[in-house]
């Protein structure tokens, strides 16, 4: 809440105490948990399982990426709708090959061999993030189509697609069967979590950049937003890879000794 309308109502002194309070409770509730497991109690996640190193990485990488995929619904529409004055129709059916390609990559890692899939969820980070900077760079110069903004978040769907699919597979390997309604509930709350909060952070540097008016403010208001992806994408990547690092080791260890 307090991100949401922070913004809109200056900020006041209570926006800034409820981020606090909820930052502090955040800290504290993996303390609480484990002490309700420890007195033989049921908490209501798993944090031990959940605290692995694996897990962790992996949940990082689902909530940085998907929450620049939240901005962008709230961004583009901003931007188009806006800024650019198209028609809601026009800025919906833009973001129509970024949702097709993501159900496309579903099919996609399906199909994937065994040894690649642990590759998977980097590759997906990178072309989202090569989608993003493309979108960025083709908006600093000028060309700003909706045909080729258009091809390029199917890109940017395709890879976010990739990640998401293969990162949930990989997930359902590594925790034990028993736990996974405690990675399914967490897995969920984490990416509202990184959906509001990148919604509330993006939409706060594009509608600041774009507040003058215009298109031409609007563009480069869009840019900018658009290259901040890229950087939270390719951090998404880096933890892509320490979530399936060790599976890449495992996979080397065997061909060796074959």
């Amino acid at each position: 809440m307090p991100l949401a309308l922070g913004r809109g109502e200056g900020w006041p002194a209570w926006t800034w105490l409820c981020l606090t309070a909820g930052a502090a409770t955040v800290a504290a509730f993996p303390a609480v948990e484990r002490r309700i497991a420890a007195h033989g109690g049921a908490p209501l996640v798993a944090v031990a399982v959940l605290a692995g190193p694996t897990v962790g990485w992996a949940l990082i990488t689902l909530t940085t990426a998907t929450g620049t995929y939240y901005a962008l619904l709230f961004t583009l529409a901003q931007y188009l709708q806006q800024g650019l004055g198209r028609s809601p129709l026009v800025s919906g059916l833009t973001l129509l090959p970024w949702v097709a390609a993501f159900g496309l990559a579903g099919q996609l890692v399906r199909r994937l061999p065994a040894r690649a899939a642990p590759i998977a969820p980097v590759a997906g980070c990178l072309l989202l993030s090569a989608a993003y900077a493309a979108i960025a760079a083709a908006l600093f110069t000028g060309h700003h189509g909706e045909p080729l903004l258009a091809m390029l978040l199917g890109a940017g769907g395709l890879g976010l697609g990739i990640q998401f699919n293969a990162l949930i597979a990989h997930l359902t390997t590594i925790v034990p069967a028993n736990y996974a309604p405690d990675v399914s509930g967490v897995t969920t709350t984490t990416l509202q979590i990184g959906g509001a909060v990148g919604v509330a952070a993006f939409g706060t540097l594009y509608l600041s950049m774009s507040s003058q008016g215009g298109g031409g403010h609007a563009t480069h208001a869009f840019a900018v937003t658009s290259a901040a992806f890229t950087a939270i994408g390719l951090l998404a990547s880096a933890a892509a890879h320490r979530a399936t690092r060790r599976t890449l080791i495992a996979e080397a260890l065997l061909l060796l000794h074959r």
